[in-house]
């Protein structure tokens, strides 16, 4: 295995570990704002009150933020992940259209965060390709909004997968469950024997793998296992009043039998999917693979939003 094989299997294990998103502030020697989004933020010590947070030498932050006698700290809240997504791109111009403020130290804070935490820089360490800021809290705040929470190259939302999961436990909400497998650039459609129309797999219910009525029971059936996934897509379909629920999700091996049933991207038989809804979706998956930034659409069948943003980058 090649370094780079091995530096990019240690950040896979390590984004096992879920957290939450950070955006880090100070204030340059000009008074101008700066900022990055990190997830690697951790408490330090309750007395003294001491947080650090860690950043990539490769940023183009590092000269300011190595040299910086303050810096804020915004947990991000799950209505925020746009803002996430901001502080993470080569944008020199992040706070434009941001909200914030100042407090003790002058470093902008996020406005409606979760917790915020202003500091004065007790220690800068050199750590590898990072470098740690240890900072003395001077001031803080928090607040029972849910927070934002990033895992395995994903943001979760907390607050929509609890929604969802009383959707499908409510026995007055009809449901349809389903989710759409990639595996080595190829998507899992089964073919309808009477119609030969193509459909995502489905069921009333998420489940159990030993539940055979259920969507991860249908998948043990076909021979496919996931170990994670994700929400994608969540509408109601206006004729019946049926919320529909789609997870994506990618899986490292699959059985020879199952093999036929994958399609790949650029040879998919878009015309004979079973319904226009299910082309749009997706459609979008293949987009959204391309650019390895993943959303989650909510609305109905015919209009939405999409209100999740994912994307890897240096920081997370």
């Amino acid at each position: 295995m090649s370094k780079q094989d091995k530096t990019r299997e240690l950040r896979l294990a390590l984004g096992s570990f879920p957290t939450g998103v950070t955006v880090v502030t100070c204030l340059d020697s000009d008074n101008k704002p700066l900022g990055f989004t990190a997830n690697s933020f951790t408490s330090v010590s309750l007395d003294p009150k001491l947080i650090s947070i860690c950043i990539d030498k490769s940023s183009f932050n590092i000269d300011s933020f190595s040299i910086v006698r303050h810096f804020a700290v915004s947990v991000l809240s799950e209505e925020q992940q746009a803002i996430s997504t901001t502080f993470a791109t080569p944008n020199k111009d992040r706070f434009k259209n941001i909200d914030w403020d100042s407090k003790n130290t002058g470093s902008p804070v996020i406005t409606g965060s979760v917790a915020w935490f202003d500091c004065n820089t007790e220690q800068v360490i050199n750590a590898g390709d990072h470098l740690i800021l240890v900072g003395q809290v001077v001031a803080f705040d928090s607040s029972p909004k849910t927070p934002l929470m990033y895992l395995r190259g994903n943001y979760v939302n907390l607050g929509l997968e609890q929604k969802m999961r009383l959707a499908m436990e409510n026995e007055n909400t009809i449901t349809v469950v389903g989710a759409l497998i990639e595996w080595q650039k190829k998507v899992l459609l089964l073919k309808d024997k009477m119609s030969g129309e193509l459909y995502f797999p489905s069921a009333s219910r998420l489940g159990h793998v030993d539940d055979v009525l259920s969507l991860l029971g249908v998948l043990k059936k076909l021979n496919i296992s996931i170990n994670e996934h994700y929400l994608f897509s969540v509408f109601e379909r206006p004729e019946d009043k049926t919320s529909l629920i789609y997870y994506r999700a990618q899986v490292k091996e699959v059985s020879i039998e199952s093999q036929d049933d994958f399609y790949d991207f650029d040879t998919i038989p878009f015309d004979q999917l079973s319904d226009e809804a299910s082309r749009i979706m997706l459609k979008r998956y293949i987009k959204e693979r391309k650019l390895n930034a993943f959303g989650i659409f909510v609305g109905k069948e015919s209009e939405g939003k999409i209100e999740a943003i994912s994307t890897t980058n240096q920081n997370l």
